[in-house]
């Protein structure tokens, strides 16, 4: 495994542990989808979702719809 893999795996865990422990809810969910491993979470406003180690977040419909 080359230090680059080691370092964005290492990145990963970081991301995942610190949403954790930031997570509105406390709560990930992980399941498997065609042979991935998915893990959902909040954050704050945003629904975020990690696949493939790649972290993606959308902010939730609710926060969307109130206004300032």
């Amino acid at each position: 495994m080359t230090t680059a893999k080691i370092l964005k795996r290492l990145l990963v865990a970081a991301l995942v542990s610190s949403a954790s422990a930031h997570a509105a809810d406390g709560s990930i969910r992980v399941a498997m989808e065609e042979g991935k491993t998915i893990a959902q979470f909040k954050i704050g406003d945003s629904n975020c979702t990690l696949i493939d180690g790649q972290i993606r977040c959308t902010l939730s419909k609710q926060s969307r719809t109130q206004e300032p």
